[in-house]
């Protein structure tokens, strides 16, 4: 299997949020979640709902779960609708390492 190279941008790309199917916040339903997520819950109301809304729906559908791009991916311009909302899991995903290869093999990205 050929290697995929080291990227040094991410623009274009979208490759890691193509199977996430939601942003992953951490959360912590037994006492304080990620402070991300608890801003998204006070300050953007209507996406925090969306984000539980579509949880509530897969769950109710039998998933899925993972696998198919993130509700806040934007395919056209390969980009996060809510870049600047986006999860501590999203700010600290390493431009190039190994799960961005892995990331791009899978979506079939070069």
């Amino acid at each position: 299997m050929r290697s995929l190279a080291i990227i040094e941008s991410c623009e274009g790309c979208g490759a890691c949020c193509q199977v996430v199917t939601q942003p992953p916040f951490r959360r912590d339903f037994d006492g304080v979640g990620e402070e991300a997520w608890e801003r998204l819950a006070r300050d953007h109301r209507a996406l925090h709902a969306g984000l539980l809304a579509d949880q509530d729906e897969r769950r109710r559908a039998g998933g899925p779960f993972h696998g198919t791009p993130c509700l806040w991916y934007d395919a056209v311009g390969a980009c996060c609708r809510h870049y600047e909302l986006r999860p501590r899991a999203c700010w600290e995903f390493a431009m190039g390492g190994d799960d961005c290869r892995d990331a791009r093999r899978r979506a079939g990205v070069e």
